[in-house]
């Protein structure tokens, strides 16, 4: 992989070509978003446009053919968040840039994807006439449900793809770079208001609200990932201990892991967990 991102940051026409044949092949869009991402890094959006311009024509064609405008939307959103990272170089911004995203192409999908949403849905009500469930949910529910799980997952592939794009990028031009900004990330109280905010709100009105408290859940929980990397990197635990913390979340905590970030990533913004362990040994001298 190293040798396609030093081929794709030579020429822009490279990056154009890359970003073009991934867009076509299925399920290859988020290479494409990644390879966009590092452009706009590294290069900013004055060259990211052409690449995004004429690399997602594809991504346009097979909207305009499939109805499926997963690619495209993943592009959009990839490019928009490698801006926001490029100018705040802060990943809280880009969390938040996300869930906002998410909540955006809520409201697009529908008109974007009309024909495929109805068809899924169609299909889903089939489905379960098929196996005899008396209480099939109605088309519009059905609907609307696909469209916030797509709005979500595709503002989050942008945001995984804008990872590996960092990470490429500190390979590259800074190594080490991404896993000291990971181990540090942490969300201003402000942001994590605003997301806890859209997390209330979702859970509290429900209906066409409810894309705010999906859309944010993510961008709370990456940051409490994020504050446990950085504690064990701090007590110089190492993969060993990040084994450990992921099966003990993922097969004894289950359900509760992901409310358990979310709290610790929320204290954090409050208490800087990371900040007084590093400040205990000047404290004491």
């Amino acid at each position: 992989m190293g040798g396609l991102v030093n081929w794709v940051m030579k020429k822009r026409f490279n990056a154009i070509l890359v970003v073009a044949l991934c867009s076509f092949i299925p399920m290859m869009f988020w290479l494409s978003a990644a390879v966009l991402g590092l452009v706009v890094l590294r290069k900013g959006v004055k060259d990211g446009i052409p690449v995004i311009a004429w690399g997602g024509l594809p991504a346009l064609v097979l909207w305009g053919i499939q109805g499926d405008a997963t690619a495209l939307m993943v592009l959009i959103d990839t490019f928009i968040l490698a801006f926001v990272l490029r100018e705040k170089v802060s990943w809280a911004w880009v969390m938040l840039g996300a869930s906002l995203l998410a909540a955006i192409s809520s409201l697009v999908q529908p008109l974007l994807m009309a024909n495929l949403l109805d068809m899924v849905a169609e299909l889903i009500q089939q489905v379960l006439s098929n196996e005899g469930e008396t209480d099939i949910p109605s088309k519009e529910m059905i609907v609307r449900q696909a469209v916030i799980a797509m709005s979500v997952v595709q503002a989050y592939i942008a945001v995984g793809a804008l990872f590996l794009a960092r990470r490429w990028q500190s390979r590259l031009y800074n190594p080490g770079g991404l896993k000291k900004e990971f181990h540090e990330f942490r969300l201003p109280l402000i942001i994590a208001l605003v997301l806890g905010a859209m997390v209330l709100v979702g859970e509290s009105l429900g209906g066409g609200f409810e894309i705010l408290s999906r859309a944010a859940v993510p961008a709370l929980v990456i940051p409490g990932l994020a504050l446990v990397h950085g504690i064990l990197a701090l007590k110089k635990i190492g993969i060993v201990g990040l084994v450990v913390f992921y099966l003990i979340g993922i097969l004894v905590l289950s359900v509760y892991f992901a409310n358990i970030l979310i709290f610790l990533a929320v204290v954090d913004s409050f208490v800087d967990i990371r900040g007084r362990m590093q400040s205990k040994p000047s404290d004491v001298n």
